[in-house]
């Protein structure tokens, strides 16, 4: 993977040369590709999501959008620090080093920013993952598979095994393709860090969503022995490291 970076009038495109050729503002501009799909947040993350196809390739692009409570009166801005900083270029930078790590997480193609005064605003684009279902839509249409639970353990545990300290690890951002292999999305102000209480808070956010779609989903299978599976697998796969 190479990086470059396009300057525009307001802002500026980092982006990946091997993939994307002609850079312009439209990369950006979902009606500008022959192909376009808005889905839902099932994929992960707050953003407004896109599959963007171009003929040959399909792009999934995500529109940086803020969550809680300051999202009633800034519901995409963001504040201008410097250009390596934005939300988009970061995670841009945290996508490449992951991929070239072998880890299963979407080929970063291209992340911008648009600046206006002290705000900014930011898309990112990568590669689609194709035929993927979130581990929420797994439980939520009971498709448990053998030694479902520790193996979603061991995924967490490669990805804490170099550090990463995912924001906001859920149910919806860890995917599973046909092949039964799985992903992790969105790492949006996620981190590289030394190992720290903050991998026991990434199991626990992640509980948290998966109990509360058992709340929502009186269908769904979900127990204390299924999450001390996951446990157990986790510890053990950090021993082998």
């Amino acid at each position: 993977m190479t990086d470059h970076i396009f300057k525009t009038d307001h802002g500026a495109i980092l982006y990946d040369n091997t993939i994307i050729k002609n850079i312009t503002e439209n990369l950006f501009l979902p009606h500008s590709w022959k192909d376009v799909k808005l889905i839902s947040n099932e994929i992960g993350g707050r953003g407004e999501i896109y599959f963007l196809g171009d003929g040959k390739h399909t792009f999934v692009m995500r529109h940086y959008n803020r969550g809680g409570m300051i999202r009633r009166f800034m519901k995409d801005s963001y504040v201008w620090k410097d250009e390596e900083r934005t939300r988009s270029f970061s995670e841009w930078y945290l996508l490449k080093k992951l991929y070239a790590m072998n880890l299963p997480v979407p080929m970063p193609v291209a992340a911008n920013y648009i600046k206006s005064g002290f705000f900014y605003k930011a898309n990112i684009l990568t590669m689609e993952i194709p035929e993927v279902k979130s581990l929420a839509r797994y439980m939520i249409e009971s498709e448990y598979f053998e030694n479902f639970w520790p193996k979603i353990g061991a995924h967490i545990q490669s990805f804490h095994r170099v550090g990463l300290c995912h924001a906001d690890l859920n149910a919806h951002n860890i995917q599973i393709d046909k092949d039964r292999k799985m992903w992790l999305l969105d790492f949006d102000k996620s981190r590289i860090l030394k190992p720290g209480k903050w991998q026991n808070s990434n199991l626990s956010r992640l509980k948290r969503s998966i109990q509360k779609i058992k709340d929502q989903n009186l269908n769904v299978s979900f127990s204390s022995e299924d999450w001390e599976a996951l446990k157990k697998s986790y510890i053990h796969s950090s021993r082998l490291a």
